[in-house]
């Protein structure tokens, strides 16, 4: 194993402590020991698979509160020979079995723990072994020696340099042999663009390579060991620059814990509320179904009750029934929507409904639950989740349904579950997965359900989020009004507090829940404990619980990106357009990322509402309350906090909207950022150049933002850039409607006019004439303006009047203004009469002013160009 900041910046402490003498010496080797021995543990505990009691968790729970290495000790020991040692993975059952495996002296554990104990022995501790030893050993007499001198005693120098040797030679047996430490471990940080830096700790991690270009892997920023797949181990922490390493270091307080860097004895408090929850087996959900399939209708199934209360949604119930109806088509619909949106209820409202009417059309309804939280109207309580693997579901089903030979030895229970999804259990045969997103790999397992599935079963799957594509999907949001309002009242009848809810409040509710049903439900039940109306603000503000039961899941499975672009708009509650969103979060100081995946992220999970403006085609996005308020929180421990505040900054300067000032479109927004940059740009005209990147990418959405940000340049108290102005207005037409170019070639002669750039006035004034919008009148102005350019210009001698360009474009202008001939008046005549003169083509310009006579004999211009050109 090459070796890595993980083992060498701990070897690199002890080394440089040796020569500092031998007591600063034995003290080093004390803190590596206590380093080796924590991620040990922290290695060994993340090896620990799933079960009902929550092993794996409740040992983790310990050990973020545990204040004294002893603890630690214990816990390892626990994992290895109490009951958590059934559950090690069957790949990492060769890490459990070296530090348990008695092994004798031609054994390098031997040779390790006879160290150790040699120590233990020097300081008169009891430290016996016998003709065999494991490796456990090593760590209960290290921490005995540990305590007796760190902890409880005072050794001298003598005793050091007697003592030094034997340790640092354990230290570097296990360093060198362990099996934990022949795996690769790495620090995992995923960037905005969702692909991850994979930064070595120890080992050369080529496994970790694919992540570099992967952006379909979901997983968590921190600490990886690669032992036959990816395995977190999530107490253990680095730095940015992946040169430290922090362990756990106890002083649990407020969900929070200490952590410390053995090498640098830094100190950091890291967020625990991944611990929050008392260890040990959870109780079974509400939801999760019954253990034995009876008879509903003509249908055999194990669906849970119906919450009572439940409020009809007509419509969201008709489209789920219609599609549960048809065999044919859709073999998997996913109902996806937030946490407490009722795509639970709806399930079992309807799937009941169906089966106990004569036009069902299966014969077995199968119900299995991932959920791991209750959504209780007294608050969210953690459950034990029934399936949360491929090998669980096969298992429930098997449980269920009772095929023959199930109990006999080598019965394989995926593969009848695979055949259940292909030929049925019984005749047709509706699964229903609820709270998909709780299962160990989603996706994966959505494969492997899509690939044995046949008609005519289905599959109904409930989810906060789908990263997954064959399904029907099906989108639950928030209760219509109409809903709400009969929610509001049933809640309020069953409260007791009807008398207190008024018809302007419980709009309110609606408005601000965003006709969440359970976000309606918890502010009722506040309203409820105080006897009178209370701000919805002020009750979800303080609703810890119930925002991270909504919303902690699908925050953590949002991509980077997601979470950023998440982060700023819940900073500033407001209907902001998305572009301005994407102008901001793109500005050169920012690293660049995806926005507009991120905002259609956050709508997938239903972060976020949209508004679009039918006029413009573009969206509005905003955060609702409950979401909103978590969102705060959340910001105030991101890594993201510093860069959030600074585009909220820049995004307050679009001004403040709601769902109504939406309709009014993008442009009002626009021009309050365009004010705004000029009010500061008239004080300092190097603010400009904050906005300009800013003002630019507006434009490539909605090429009017190029003349805002052209008129907001040739005003300023400086000399106009005209360069500067022209290069926005050719942006602006490179991207417009053509019918809305007409200014743009206008502005752009006159700049030409007064730079007295000759070939660029004709060429916009011939570009004007050639729009499909020019009519008669306006190529007449035209012609009349491009005339007295080129008498000008022959009156000076400029050599240009006579240049194939100019030629060219007056003639391209001439010929369309000919195509007008019937409807120009005579002195129109008289001007398409000199274009055509101008170019040379003089028995065109005499027949031109001819035909002007025609229409009014005694127009001048065409009397005086008829007796020049016919001498």
């Amino acid at each position: 194993m090459s070796a890595g900041p993980l083992k060498d910046r701990m070897r690199a402490r002890t080394a440089f402590d040796r020569d500092e003498g031998d007591i600063a010496y034995f003290y080093a080797l004390m803190l590596e020991l206590e380093y080796l021995t924590k991620l040990v543990v922290a290695g060994v505990v993340s090896c620990l698979g799933d079960d009902a009691d929550r092993s794996r968790y409740s040992l983790e729970y310990s050990l973020v509160r545990a204040n004294s290495l002893g603890d630690w000790v214990g816990i390892l020991q626990s994992a290895l020979t109490g009951p958590p040692a059934q559950f090690f993975r069957p790949q990492t059952t060769h890490i459990s079995r070296e530090l348990t495996e008695r092994v004798s002296q031609d054994d390098w554990r031997f040779a390790a723990v006879k160290n150790v104990a040699d120590v233990a022995a020097r300081l008169r501790l009891d430290a016996q072994v016998g003709t065999k030893v494991s490796l456990r050993q090593f760590f209960e007499l290290s921490t005995a020696v540990r305590n007796r001198t760190r902890g409880h005693g005072a050794i001298t120098s003598g005793e050091s340099s007697a003592l030094c040797p034997w340790l640092d030679n354990a230290i570097s047996l296990f360093w060198e042999n362990s099996q934990l430490f022949k795996h690769h471990w790495a620090s995992l940080h995923r960037n905005l663009s969702g692909k991850y830096r994979a930064s070595p700790l120890l080992g050369s991690c080529e496994q970790f390579e694919y992540l570099k270009k992967s952006k379909d892997v979901a997983l968590d920023n921190g600490t990886y060991i690669y032992v036959d797949t990816l395995q977190q181990i999530p107490i253990i922490f680095s730095n940015a620059s992946v040169d430290d390493v922090f362990v756990p270091n106890g002083n649990f307080k407020s969900d929070e814990f200490e952590t410390i860097s053995l090498i640098t004895n830094e100190v950091a408090r890291r967020d625990g509320t991944a611990w929050s929850t008392p260890p040990g087996r959870l109780p079974a959900s509400h939801t999760e179904g019954h253990t034995r399939l009876d008879q509903l209708g003509n249908t055999f199934t194990n669906l849970p009750e119906v919450a009572r209360g439940n409020v009809p949604r007509e419509q969201l119930e008709h489209a789920l029934r219609e599609e549960l109806l048809q065999l044919e088509r859709h073999p998997i619909i996913t109902l996806t929507g937030p946490g407490g949106i009722g795509k639970t209820t709806l399930t079992l409202v309807v799937v009941e409904s169906l089966a106990k009417s004569a036009k069902c059309p299966y014969d077995v309804v199968l119900w299995m639950s991932s959920r791991d939280v209750d959504l209780l109207d007294t608050g969210p309580k953690a459950v034990s989740p029934k399936v949360v693997t491929k090998d669980a579901i096969a298992r429930a089903a098997v449980e269920l349904l009772d095929p023959a030979g199930c109990r006999e030895k080598g019965f394989n229970h995926q593969d009848y579950f695979e055949r259940c999804l292909a030929s049925g259990a019984a005749g047709p045969t509706l699964l229903i997965l609820d709270n998909f997103e709780t299962l160990e790999d989603p996706v994966e397992i959505f494969r492997w359900i899509d690939l044995h599935l046949r008609h005519p079963n289905k599959v109904l799957i409930t989810t906060r989020f789908r990263d997954f594509k064959g399904d029907f999907p099906l989108e639950i949001s928030g209760m219509t009004d109409p809903e709400a309002e009969k929610l509001i009242f049933q809640e309020s009848q069953r409260l007791d507090i009807h008398e207190v809810i008024t018809s302007s409040y419980a709009q309110k509710l609606i408005d601000e829940s965003d006709g969440h049903p359970y976000v309606i439900k918890i502010l009722l039940g506040q309203v409820a404990k105080e006897r009178r109306i209370v701000s919805p603000e002020r009750i979800i503000a303080s609703a810890d619980q119930m925002l991270l039961s909504l919303f902690e899941r699908t925050y953590s499975g949002l991509s980077p990106a997601g979470q950023r672009i998440f982060l700023l708009l819940s900073s500033w509650r407001s209907f902001i357009p998305a572009i301005a969103v994407e102008a901001v979060s793109l500005r050169p100081e920012n690293e660049r990322f995806n926005v507009s995946a991120a905002i259609e992220e956050l709508r997938r999970y239903s972060f976020v509402d949209e508004v679009v403006n039918d006029e413009e085609s573009q969206v509005f996005v905003g955060v609702p309350l409950a979401a909103a308020s978590f969102g705060r929180r959340k910001l105030e421990a991101s890594p993201y906090k510093v860069a959030v505040e600074l585009d909220r900054k820049i995004l307050l300067e679009f001004g403040a909207g709601d769902r109504e000032s939406s309709r009014q479109g993008v442009m009002p927004r626009i021009d309050r950022l365009v004010h705004a940059v000029a009010t500061r740009a008239s004080e300092d005209p190097q603010a400009l150049e904050q906005f300009l990147p800013i003002l630019e990418y507006l434009g490539t959405k909605v090429p009017e933002a190029f003349l805002r940000v052209a008129r907001l340049i040739s005003e300023l108290p400086s000399d106009p850039d005209n360069g500067r102005i022209k290069g926005y207005l050719r942006r602006y037409l490179e991207s417009s409607e053509i019918a809305e170019r007409e200014r743009a070639w206008y502005w752009i002669a006159d700049i030409c006019h007064a730079e007295e750039d000759a070939l660029g006035e004709v060429h916009a004034l011939s570009e004007v004439a050639m729009l499909p919008t020019a009519g008669a009148g306006s190529i007449g102005h035209i012609a009349n303006r491009l005339n007295n350019k080129l008498r000008e210009l022959k009156a000076r001698g400029i050599g240009e009047a006579w240049s194939s360009e100019v030629q060219e474009l007056i003639e391209r202008v001439a010929e369309k203004m000919q195509s007008y001939l019937t409807d120009l008046d005579s002195t129109d005549c008289s001007r398409l009469a000199w274009l055509f003169l101008n170019i040379g083509k003089a028995d065109r310009a005499l027949d031109i002013a001819r035909q002007g006579l025609k229409k009014d004999r005694h127009n001048e211009h065409c009397i005086r160009l008829a007796e020049r050109l016919g001498k």
